[in-house]
């Protein structure tokens, strides 16, 4: 293989990268960021392509655009899915052979604690607000190669997982490491089906859904995306007539929590339809749940319904920002083809641009006792309404 030239890489980035994206880069801003490429540069005879790469990913960090990022080589990973609950990160689904690990709580990789990999991670990971940190970092957490690269792992085959039970028991395990190819959610998915889920984690595998249940209409809103078999609106059109067709229905809830965005205009005509509905348009009738995962163009629907209709909104502060950059390219590095993402166009939702997230009316916290027992505050709160 031909050897990168990490160096041009580095230079390439310092002078394209600050001229590409929408952001006005102040001089101290353009001085900073210079500096930190140029101590890169002076370190890369000690340093291997993960580490690089990951110091690439904290240089990029710092811009502070959830949407502009380092895309980090992932090769290996460990064989589970995790999540970031307000008792802390759990681990939701497995392989089959390692089903005894589920439900039980990250306390340590290596002898790490986990509050120390967080912090590492949170330097990788280019966010606004806690809400996308905690949305974002599990898919950090279980990837091999960019424990490796943050000094966690010291090598990508193998972990040492401390996990603690419910009952508080510590135990330690190794796990073997597996490749992305071979690594299928979907069949692990499919035998946690066995148990009922909550309407929110169900039809993962599905951009839009719904159900009705007596009087109150369920739409699953997941990805701001057309699915092959059906477009979001021929889908929503579908929606609107049934909607039209049964006079019973005096409840529609919204669920975008798992959006973490596309092109917000594919639900525009169902949305601006809504705001002339009034049976489900009043206050009491139309519900919107938004979570971590509520991002980018699921963000944009999100304020369109905020500032047009009278939903009441249900759930956890919104990963995505209402002021914020987005609109993403790519730019690669001419050596080694990274990729990095960054802003071309700036929206600005609001007058205040402190604010961090998107605050629904009525809070909760996703906590694992819920998870564990299948239920889904939100849903279930809005029942009683």
């Amino acid at each position: 293989m031909q050897k990168i030239d990490w160096a041009s890489d580095l230079e390439q980035l310092k002078s394209q990268l600050p001229a590409l994206h929408k952001k006005t880069f102040s001089s101290q801003e353009k001085a900073s960021f210079s500096a930190q490429i140029d101590k890169l540069i002076l370190r890369l005879n000690s340093l291997d392509t993960y580490h690089i790469a990951t110091q690439i990913a904290r240089i990029v960090a710092t811009i502070g655009d959830a949407h502009t990022t380092a895309v980090l080589p992932r090769h290996s990973r460990l064989p589970l899915e995790c999540y970031w609950f307000k008792e802390g990160i759990y681990i939701t689904l497995t392989v089959p052979e390692l089903a005894h690990l589920r439900q039980k709580r990250i306390v340590a990789i290596e002898g790490i604690p986990i509050d120390e990999i967080v912090d590492r991670l949170s330097q990788v990971i280019s966010f606004e607000n806690q809400s996308f940190l905690m949305s974002a970092l599990p898919a950090y957490l279980v990837c091999a190669d960019i424990l490796f690269g943050i000094g966690v792992l010291s090598g990508s085959r193998n972990a040492k997982l401390t996990l603690e039970s419910t009952d508080k028991q510590q135990q330690v395990v190794g796990i073997c490491t597996t490749l992305y190819e071979g690594f299928q959610p979907s069949a692990m998915t499919a035998a946690m089906n066995a148990v009922v889920l909550p309407l929110y984690r169900r039809n993962r595998d599905k951009h839009y859904w719904s159900e009705l249940n007596g009087e109150s209409l369920y739409f699953n809103y997941n990805r701001c995306a057309d699915m092959d078999e059906i477009s979001v609106s021929d889908f929503t059109a579908k929606l609107i007539a049934d909607i039209k067709a049964n006079p019973r229905i005096s409840k529609l809830v919204i669920d975008l929590r798992n959006n973490g965005g596309g092109n917000s205009e594919l639900l525009r005509g169902f949305l601006e339809w809504l705001t002339t509905f009034y049976r489900l348009n009043v206050q009491g009738s139309l519900f919107v749940i938004v979570g971590r995962d509520t991002f980018s163009s699921a963000l944009l629907n999100t304020f369109f319904l905020a500032q047009h209709t009278q939903a009441t909104f249900v759930g956890e502060p919104t990963g995505g920002k209402p002021n914020s950059f987005g609109e993403v390219k790519y730019l690669s590095l001419g050596s080694s083809g990274m990729l990095i993402r960054y802003s071309t166009n700036y929206y600005e939702l609001i007058d205040d641009d402190k604010q961090s997230s998107f605050i629904p009316d009525i809070l909760f916290d996703v906590n694992f006792r819920d998870f564990a027992a299948g239920i889904d505050p939100c849903v279930d709160w809005i029942a009683k309404q």
